[in-house]
């Protein structure tokens, strides 16, 4: 049964739950031991040894909280701002620990959240001068559990991670328990509690410890901290804050995490130049960790806070760039995802990292990601060639809204620079592919279905992206794409996928080609070309006009299909009169231009308007140009 303690202890402000069961062990000159076991806090612990560290920390189950208040005196709310409950809205990774930890499961390694206190601040473990500080040690605060947190702001100093003494890692130590060694009496709450044999089994005597003292300032000289992580380590504090909505905070550190694993995959690209910042300790601290026999997680942030401060002023830096997407292009590369590039293998866990945590990022992020990092977004079980990736989001237009040749005025504004080595046919239909996947998914080949693009989809953007890479600008093309979107969800959207379903089996009725034909000075002479052969050139061009498509990938007419003379025109004349009809030189078609152009004109507007199939099929069977150029 939990019996009231005969003396208990007020937590400081920030304190963290280990830290409190030290100080009031030390009060009372028992071993936290005793402590955890008079508070009902022990037995759990006995219960489910491998999560305990991070459990209790966490949150105190309720049977535990009212063993806990009882033994303490200590209110609800005290008793749960010792936890990181309070900072769970704000702070993401400590909701994916709790959604563990509630689960029954072991917690695993996590990123950006340390299993137990890994830092501390050498000033605020000396107290300040109140007699139960001065006897027992000031705070151990719960934010040094966080690794965004590298500096103590009211002492304007990094964070320590090494003891003075034995100069081991304060966190390399008691695995699996709350405290370490919590057994021993007579430690202080600030006294280091490394073995000293560290090889050596362990033992449960004090005098085979370290204890040193960590309440030293001396001995760890923090310097002041340069104004650039000054600042930022304030604008970290205050996302943390109930002052900044919880929402807002959790897509901050999301994007912050995400972006500084892409800064370490990636160090020193986006090495901050910042005056006064010192990235020494990043420099030697991400070196050691192309060690390709280590397997720590790439996106694992480092214990000591000088080398994590760089790393989170350069992610830092890229979120607060105005071109988000640009600021990230030269850490996500799409080599570096394949076997050629460097440590492929980091940059793949790196999107297995985002897949599980995209939807915690901002939009801002997701949108700016999506297209640098794409491979996070394949669907599963696909083979498509080329890669089954998800719909981009965000998109103002649907795979339908995009035409299968992209105007020329388009192109010339945005893909000139690619001309060098790269047919300008081949960058409008291979532009018109890449939109239409943004927006539908899949790969390279269900696009060019989509469109109706007979063509083999293996290596389809391979020129472009090879001309990008030869000029350093791997992400040109993409932001190419992003202007040409902006003109086409700008202009009044077309369904084109409709206009090529209704015209896939169509042909210009005979009655609307002789009235074309009437209009002309000079008719075509039947020694060059029939009639029906003349028809059907001119079915071709009408139908590129109106879907915006290309003359070879025009569908042929049912009725050419049946006969062996117009089936073998229809592979010839629809090129060659096409192209004179372009052309717009030769006399004849000068005169045929404008005509068909009007024609195109009028089934793209009955298309798009009519309201039932049976009023769409008489259009496009009856329609006619009059003698006068209009429509009837």
């Amino acid at each position: 049964m939990i019996t009231p303690l005969p003396r208990s202890l007020d937590p400081l402000p920030g304190e963290l739950l280990a830290g409190y069961v030290m100080r009031l062990a030390h009060r009372l000159d028992v071993a936290p031991d005793a402590v955890l076991r008079r508070t009902g806090l022990a037995d759990y612990m006995a219960n489910t040894q491998a999560i305990t560290r991070t459990a209790l920390s966490l949150e105190l189950p309720a049977q535990q909280m009212r063993d806990f208040q009882t033994a303490t005196r200590l209110t609800a709310a005290e008793a749960t701002a010792l936890t990181l409950l309070p900072l769970a809205p704000r702070y993401p990774p400590i909701v994916h620990s709790l959604d563990v930890v509630r689960a029954g499961k072991r917690i695993p390694s996590l990123d950006w959240l340390f299993p137990t206190a890994a830092r501390y601040c050498p000033d605020c473990l000396v107290g300040d001068g109140t007699p139960a500080q001065t006897d027992h040690g000031g705070p151990w605060k719960i934010e040094w559990r966080l690794p965004v947190v590298f500096a103590c702001s009211p002492h304007q100093r990094f964070l320590e991670h090494l003891c003075p003494a034995c100069r081991r890692s304060i966190a390399d130590h008691g695995v699996g328990q709350l405290i370490p060694r919590p057994t021993i009496t007579g430690l202080h709450p600030v006294q280091c509690r490394a073995p000293l044999d560290h090889g050596a089994r362990r033992s449960q005597r004090a005098a085979q410890l370290c204890g040193g003292r960590l309440d030293q300032p001396q001995l760890t000289p923090g310097g002041p901290l340069p104004k650039q992580l000054a600042d930022l380590q304030a604008k970290i504090v205050s996302m943390l804050s109930p002052t900044t909505p919880a929402a807002t905070a959790g897509q901050y550190f999301t994007d912050l995490h995400m972006t500084s694993g892409l800064v370490m995959i990636t160090w020193p690209k986006a090495r901050p130049t910042a005056s006064g910042v010192n990235t020494h300790r990043a420099d030697q601290v991400l070196a050691e960790r192309k060690d390709p026999s280590l397997s720590m997680h790439v996106s694992t942030p480092p214990q000591d806070a000088r080398a994590c401060a760089s790393i989170l002023l350069a992610a830092d830096t890229i979120l607060s760039a105005d071109d988000l997407r640009a600021a990230l292009a030269p850490l996500a590369p799409v080599e570096n995802r394949t076997r050629s590039g460097i440590d492929p293998k980091r940059h793949r866990s790196w999107d297995a990292a985002f897949q599980r945590n995209q939807y915690d990022c901002s939009e801002r992020f997701q949108n700016a990601a999506e297209y640098l990092v794409s491979t996070h977004r394949k669907r599963r079980g696909t083979r498509s060639t080329g890669g089954g990736r998800l719909p981009q989001r965000g998109l103002d237009y649907g795979p339908q809204h995009v035409p299968a040749f992209l105007p020329l005025k388009w192109a010339e504004r945005h893909l000139d620079a690619f001309t060098a080595g790269i047919s300008m046919p081949v960058l409008r239909r291979t532009s018109a592919v890449f939109l239409v996947r943004r927006a539908l998914g899949g790969s390279v080949v269900d696009a060019a279905e989509f469109l109706g693009l007979r063509i083999a989809g293996q290596g389809l953007g391979t020129p472009i992206t090879r001309w990008a890479r030869s000029q350093g600008t791997p992400d040109a093309y993409d932001r190419a794409l992003d202007a040409i979107t902006a003109e086409l969800t700008s202009a009044p959207m077309i369904d084109y996928q409709h206009r090529r379903k209704c015209l896939r089996d169509w042909a210009m009725p005979p009655n609307a080609w002789h009235k074309i034909a009437a209009q002309l000075a000079r008719q075509p002479s039947p020694r060059y070309i029939s009639e029906d052969r003349a028809r059907l050139a001119a079915t071709a061009y009408v139908w590129t006009q109106v879907t915006l498509g290309e003359t070879q990938f025009a569908p042929q007419p049912s009725e050419s299909r049946n006969n062996a003379e117009l089936d073998t025109a229809w592979s010839q004349d629809r090129f060659s009169i096409g192209h004179w009809i372009r052309q717009n030189k030769v006399p004849l078609y000068q005169q045929m231009k404008p005509l068909l152009d009007t024609y195109a004109e009028m089934l793209s507007h009955d298309i798009d308007t009519k309201q039932s199939t049976g009023q769409l099929t008489r259009s496009l069977a009856n329609r006619v140009l009059s003698t006068r150029g209009d429509w009837s």
